[in-house]
């Protein structure tokens, strides 16, 4: 089952979360496929890069996190927005949004 990026996010949510992440916008376009369900060979024929080049922004992005492969990735992304909404008290309208992963 794969699960698109807005089935979670609202656009202004994500780009609050990568606003806050910092993430560059190679490293945003890497996360969407990944929220995708892409492998690094996809990534990379969708990014028009070669999987060396994928391997490497998900390693930095890794390093950067402090996580240590694609599972804990997304994890992290999820735990930083939700300590956003309960820090918040919400306001980021995510309340209630659930996840069927």
């Amino acid at each position: 089952m794969t699960v698109a990026l807005t089935e979670i996010f609202s656009e202004a949510e994500w780009a609050e979360l990568v606003e806050e992440l910092s993430l560059s916008a190679r490293q945003e376009q890497v996360v969407r496929c990944l929220f995708s369900g892409y492998s690094d060979k996809q990534i990379a024929w969708e990014l028009n890069v070669s999987v060396a080049t994928v391997r490497t922004h998900m390693a930095r992005l890794f390093s950067r996190l402090g996580v240590q492969d694609r599972t804990e990735l997304v994890l992290h992304l999820f735990r930083h927005f939700r300590e956003g909404c309960r820090s918040n008290g919400c306001l980021r309208q995510c309340q209630g949004r659930t996840v069927g992963v």
